[in-house]
């Protein structure tokens, strides 16, 4: 995958080790500082198919920043729990669940806040879809 560093064998006992841990990691949870509303919010981490749907709409956006919004919206909606609570969007009036995010956030904020989201591990967009590629290129070869 383009690492520099010394590959080893894995035995079965590590294969079914990282098994465990990426059952953890789906599973989760950090905190994202929100400038607007002063503190942090706690995010779940999108689960695999998300992760790749917004990744695929960030790529297929370009530099149109209403699709660019859009998929950061989605993000910071389905990841932040708290927003989905119902007494925190009536009381901010929503019609819409997803609203909510508008209510509190400026434009800036939710794509800072998506961006972060998607990109979980704070790797680099571009350096990840490029880490995708080579690992789809290596699976074809095999």
């Amino acid at each position: 995958m383009g690492d520099t560093k010394a590959s080893k064998v894995l035995s079965l006992n590590q294969l079914i080790a990282k098994k465990t841990q990426r059952d953890q990691a789906k599973l989760a949870y950090k905190n994202i500082e929100s400038y607007s509303l002063e503190g942090e919010l706690v995010a779940k981490k999108p689960d695999r198919e998300s992760l790749l749907e917004y990744m695929e709409a960030m790529t297929n956006a370009g530099e149109s920043f209403i699709e660019i919004y859009g998929v950061c919206k989605d993000a910071v909606y389905n990841s932040i729990p708290v927003l989905k609570e119902q007494a925190l969007q009536e009381a901010y009036g929503c019609v819409e669940p997803d609203s909510i995010v508008d209510e509190l956030f400026e434009v800036e904020e939710v794509i800072e806040l998506g961006t972060k989201i998607i990109d979980w591990d704070e790797k680099n967009l571009d350096q990840a879809k490029a880490d995708l590629d080579e690992e789809v290129e290596a699976d074809i070869k095999n």
